[in-house]
């Protein structure tokens, strides 16, 4: 509910701080004495439209700040958690505006500056204010369907069909998202299908262009190789024209070298590394011998390398420097391959799903939907009692339901108000008919049916008995007094009687100090409200009468609340 409202250099206030109570508060005063001017403070307060005219002669700036407890209001802190607003523990939220000359305004939510969107949609769980004042909820068609639910007690059916859409737009978006990409995931497919055969065409093994490499160039210089190796095993094994072979000088020195050892013993272990080596050369001319033996002269074969080298060139400048790198690219492209595959009968799968979602949508919607017009038909019965009350006994109230092309979260159709003030005359849309007074009576209405299932916590009724009278006064008084019982009502009154049911009654005044005029707002104690009343009863001079008819007013309503 509202707990305070702080007015610094609005309209004729220069500082005023009124705070409220549950139940029912009740502003009154004389004709022109300033209390519009609270009114349109806490509209301000609220976020809504803000002139600088609104600023105090001689100031550069206003500010207007409400403090609310919201503790009861899960869905509005859920909001603020999602806004990043910071929460108090008690359930405080404050609401500062600051307005200024050269139009620029601040908004803050507990001390954090948002943008005036946000401040706004806060607002919309926080006050709804009715009279002539542009954010009453009549006036706004989306607001209807809600009334209307909550009314029926239907929102938990409402909530589902909301999870269900929600269910089968996100499915819906999916596949959408599928479909835009079907042109390109074809062509992708297509590449990654001609380069996976690509590669597999070529049968490539781990290390094979190396071993190609070596071999082309074994194949390249075979007669140089052939030369080499032939040079070499004569020089080890045949010798040369006039020098013998190595293995002939090796053979001589490794006899001498056996015969010395006979001689001197410790020569033997050299004669013996020297047999050693003979060996190993023997050796060497014998591999020399088979690898020269073995060099091939092979120019078909060596053509067939080159082909096969420039292949695997050609396959490195598009998939890896390497053939393990060329063979790890075929693995990944093949299980894209199998993703894109596996798209399309996900594509296939979610158009089934998605029917089955929207066949289970629209079974609920259309359950809400036979259950709306139901208690369509007992809003309309209600209302129509609840105006004859109120003096409005000829004023014709209709819900009207107008289909939606296409699923939404609300379900099959949006809902609208429409209401015939007088006989003979069209129904048209409430905001488009009613005058303020008027308005404010239906809304009334709409509030005495509504007040034990809204879950708006504050109410503003500004003037709500406008041409009215008599005993419809009483009825309104007790409307009010009767809403109040389940949330906290602000009215800005003219009629004693209304007033007289207050739980909290403020005065409204002007003072002028200094030749400038100020409005002041007080609290009225008991005898304050009975001089109150009696003042509005009987104008500026207030007699006995008019005191006698005032205590009358105030024990009439006391006993009516009993």
């Amino acid at each position: 509910m509202l707990v305070s409202l702080d007015i610094q250099d609005f309209g004729l206030i220069d500082r005023q701080t009124i705070d409220f109570t549950s139940g029912l508060n009740v502003l009154t005063g004389e004709t022109g004495a300033g209390k519009s001017i609270v009114v349109e403070a806490l509209q301000v307060a609220l976020g809504g439209r803000a002139w600088a005219e609104f600023i105090r002669t001689g100031k550069e700036r206003a500010r207007v700040t409400a403090v609310f407890d919201i503790q009861p209001l899960n869905m509005l802190k859920e909001k603020l958690q999602g806004w990043g607003i910071p929460l108090e523990e008690d359930g405080v939220l404050i609401m500062a505006r600051e307005l200024a000359r050269n139009g620029r305004n601040i908004c803050r939510i507990n001390g954090q500056v948002v943008a005036l969107s946000v401040y706004r949609e806060a607002a919309q769980y926080l006050v709804d204010i009715h009279g002539q004042h542009e954010n009453q909820s009549l006036f706004n068609p989306d607001r209807h369907r809600d009334l209307l639910d909550r009314f029926g007690g239907l929102w938990s059916l409402r909530q589902e069909v909301a999870e269900i859409y929600q269910k089968w737009r996100d499915l819906t978006s999916q596949l959408e998202e599928l479909r835009r990409g079907t042109r390109d995931r074809l062509h992708r497919r297509d590449m990654l299908t001609y380069q996976v055969e690509e590669i597999d065409r070529a049968r490539l093994s781990p290390g094979e262009d190396e071993a190609l490499t070596q071999e082309r160039n074994r194949l390249a210089n075979a007669e140089k190789i052939a030369a080499l190796a032939g040079r070499c095993y004569q020089v080890l094994y045949g010798g040369e024209e006039g020098l013998p072979a190595v293995m002939d000088l090796l053979g001589q020195a490794c006899r001498d070298l056996q015969e010395l050892s006979r001689i001197d013993p410790e020569l033997s272990s050299l004669a013996t590394t020297l047999d050693g080596v003979l060996f190993h050369v023997e050796d060497v001319a014998r591999e020399l011998a088979r690898y020269r033996d073995g060099v091939e002269f092979n120019p078909g074969r060596l053509q067939q390398v080159e082909e096969r080298l420039s292949r695997i060139r050609e396959l490195k400048r598009k998939y890896g420097d390497s053939v393990e790198e060329i063979l790890r690219y075929r693995e990944e492209a093949a299980a894209e391959l199998e993703l894109l595959a596996s798209s399309e009968e996900n594509a296939a799968a979610l158009e089934d799903e998605i029917n089955r979602w929207e066949e289970r949508w629209q079974e609920k919607a259309m359950a809400l939907s036979r259950a709306r017009r139901q208690h369509a038909r007992q809003l309309e019965e209600a209302v129509a009692r609840e105006l004859l009350d109120l003096e409005m006994g000829r004023v014709e109230f209709q819900v009207l339901f107008e289909d939606l092309p296409q699923p939404a979260p609300g379900g099959r159709e949006r809902v609208e108000f429409l209401i015939s003030p007088n006989p003979g005359e069209p129904l048209r849309p409430l905001a488009k008919i009613a005058s303020g007074g008027e308005l404010s009576r239906v809304m009334l209405a709409m509030r005495s049916i509504l007040a034990a299932v809204d879950e708006l916590p504050t109410l503003v009724f500004d003037e709500v008995e406008a041409g009215i009278g008599g005993r419809t006064l009483v009825a309104v008084a007790e409307k009010l007094a009767d809403i109040a019982g389940h949330r906290q009502v602000i009215c800005v009154t003219h009629a004693a009687q209304i007033a007289s049911y207050a739980r909290t009654h403020f005065s409204i005044s002007k003072e002028v100090q200094a030749g400038q005029t100020t409005t002041r707002v007080r609290r009225l104690d008991e005898e304050g409200r009975l001089l109150e009343l009696a003042r509005m009863l009987g104008g500026r001079e207030v007699d006995g009468l008019a005191r006698d008819h005032a205590r009358h007013l105030l024990e009439q309503a006391r006993n009516s609340l009993e």
